[in-house]
């Protein structure tokens, strides 16, 4: 985890320990994050270093975006480390989870209509198989008759 980051929480959670006020202001900090809490903001910079460079310098944007981002993560990491997510995390999960419970009742329901199909299939092939063994004996008992009517054709007579 980021050091700075760990240097900042760890001295807030100090100057919150010192007095109720500091608590209330961490707890309005964490509603409402850097807007009203100036005190927080000039521990974030000094812990970051973006109080040794002057807001004019070219390099300070670059600082500023760089420490937020530090900051984003490890405080990403730390809510990690207490079984919790973000709420981004949360929606991003929870928007993918419905996705995927729609695409799930879709297939389900792919899948009973393809079951009815091969069912119906089964029946046509078992009646089609029927008809089959059917034709074949009706075949085989007309063949037998053909051939006892020519025996009796060319039978030689009997005097």
């Amino acid at each position: 985890m980021d050091k700075k980051f760990l240097e900042f929480w760890g001295t807030f959670l100090l100057n919150a320990a010192k007095g109720q006020e500091q608590l209330e202001d961490m707890t309005q900090w964490f509603r409402e994050g850097f807007k009203s809490v100036e005190q927080q903001m000039s521990l974030f910079q000094k812990c970051y270093g973006l109080d040794r460079e002057s807001e004019s310098s070219p390099n300070y944007m670059e600082m500023c975006s760089k420490a937020a981002s530090d900051f984003q993560n490890s405080y990403k990491e730390l809510l990690g480390l207490m079984g919790l997510v973000s709420k981004e995390d949360y929606l991003t999960l929870s928007e993918k989870y419905e996705a995927l419970k729609e695409k799930l009742a879709s297939q389900d329901e792919t899948i009973r209509h393809l079951k009815m199909k091969s069912t119906v299939r089964d029946i046509d092939q078992g009646e089609v198989a029927k008809g089959f063994e059917t034709l074949m004996k009706n075949q085989a008992e007309q063949f037998q008759e053909v051939m006892k009517s020519f025996g009796q054709l060319y039978k030689e007579p009997q005097d």
